[in-house]
């Protein structure tokens, strides 16, 4: 299988720059897309990390987009419809099946975006920018052609409520994980604006709900 990662930013991303404003990660895939009549369509699933406030301002500008015709959410999972000029069929190359999606879109909080992308061959990566259009500032950072050994699902993944997801994301942001560990917990309390116990209580059902999910799932 041959896997390419891409890098950069596109003009008429609506994303990018709300990530940017509101200092959100935002976690797209790419569900389908379709030409109707005069417009083109297509639907994605977002999965938000950041700050609860922040996601709530981002999730209230992004509905107000003209381009919104659908949006559904559920804490920090968001499924969208958008209805876009014809011209823009031209993005199409961006959900040829031939193409997997390994990994999620990352829209980052400085505007630019992350794509990881296989196929059974090099072509049909090689040709996405060759085929997009001239607003895509994307470039190919890597392809090579290896084994892929895991597709990020995230629906597989035990449930957290969303101040679990908050604590463990920022955790793992933070260094908390690392080795020596860049912050501690009195660290994490006060960004989080939380109790040290209130804390620790969140961390550990997270952690309780996380470790035994991956130890099984490993064999």
């Amino acid at each position: 299988m041959w896997i390419a990662v891409f890098e950069g930013t596109h003009q008429t991303c609506l994303l990018a720059p709300l990530c940017k404003k509101y200092q959100i990660t935002d976690f797209v895939y790419l569900v389908n897309a379709w030409e109707e009549q005069d417009s083109f369509y297509y639907s994605e699933a977002h999965l938000l990390q950041g700050n609860e406030e922040d996601k709530k301002k981002f999730i209230a500008a992004l509905k107000k987009e003209e381009s919104m015709i659908k949006f559904e959410q559920k804490g920090n999972f968001i499924i969208t419809l958008e209805k876009k000029p014809k011209w823009m069929v031209a993005y199409m190359p961006l959900w040829d099946k031939r193409i997997i999606q390994t990994k999620p879109v990352v829209q980052k909080t400085d505007g630019t975006e992350h794509w990881e992308m296989a196929c059974w061959d090099k072509e049909p990566l090689m040709q996405i920018l060759e085929r997009l259009p001239k607003e895509f500032k994307i470039k190919l950072k890597s392809i090579k052609k290896s084994k892929i050994d895991e597709i990020f699902l995230p629906h597989i993944m035990p449930k957290l409520s969303d101040k679990q997801k908050e604590v463990i994301q920022l955790a793992v942001k933070r260094g908390y994980y690392n080795f020596p560990r860049k912050i501690n917990l009195n660290g994490l309390a006060k960004e989080l604006k939380l109790s040290k116990p209130t804390l620790q209580q969140h961390l550990r059902i997270a952690e309780k709900k996380v470790v035994p999910f991956l130890t099984e799932n490993i064999i």
